[in-house]
């Protein structure tokens, strides 16, 4: 969550609202300690779904930023909500049932319901090109030092020609695909 990606939304008059993970591990830790101690100014409950076979239910609390970073407005000054969302969830055919917390926050204050939306359109974004760039090809397993961007770019291409042919799975359409060179040709011709 790089400090000038607020610097940026800013400018251009975009909403922002990102995760905080442990790698801002002093922002993580008093976000945490601040919305235990605060009381929201917001909440929403979303309706329990039962669907993938799990029953979910989620909850948004909504927090202003600046008494809870009061210690961190120098170097995160476009920070004016945090978002803590409380996850129930529980597999129909496991016996326990699980609570996840993730904290986010934003460049914006917006009703609960919004920041529900934007979320869950995150987590879609997440599962549908993230995750798959991290489980079939290892984005997140190898250092680049070197042009990143390329990189990454590359796998983007990859995936946009595999879902333009409409590939069902993608990990076996990479592994089809690397060993046999014409296969892939055949594939990039049928888009040109």
């Amino acid at each position: 969550m790089p400090k000038k990606t607020f610097e940026c939304a800013e400018e251009a008059g975009a909403i922002l609202i990102t995760q905080v993970k442990d790698n801002q591990r002093s922002l993580k830790e008093q976000i945490i300690h601040g919305c235990n101690i605060s009381a929201s100014i917001s909440i929403f409950t979303e309706d329990v779904t039962k669907e993938h076979g799990r029953i979910e239910q989620r909850i948004y609390e909504v927090f202003e930023a600046k008494p809870i970073l009061s210690n961190f407005t120098k170097d995160w000054p476009y920070i004016r909500a945090v978002i803590k969302v409380t996850r129930y969830r529980e597999e129909l055919n496991k016996s326990k049932p699980s609570i996840t917390v993730s904290y986010y926050v934003s460049n914006r204050e917006l009703k609960p319901g919004e920041y529900a939306k934007y979320i869950r359109e995150h987590w879609f974004i997440e599962n549908k090109l993230h995750c798959i760039k991290d489980t079939t090809f290892k984005e997140d397993r190898t250092v680049k030092r070197v042009n990143p961007y390329i990189y990454s770019t590359c796998i983007d291409i990859a995936l946009n020609i595999m879902r333009s042919i409409k590939a069902a799975n993608i990990r076996s359409t990479v592994y089809k695909n690397a060993l046999d060179f014409n296969m892939m040709y055949a594939s990039i011709q049928s888009l040109l």
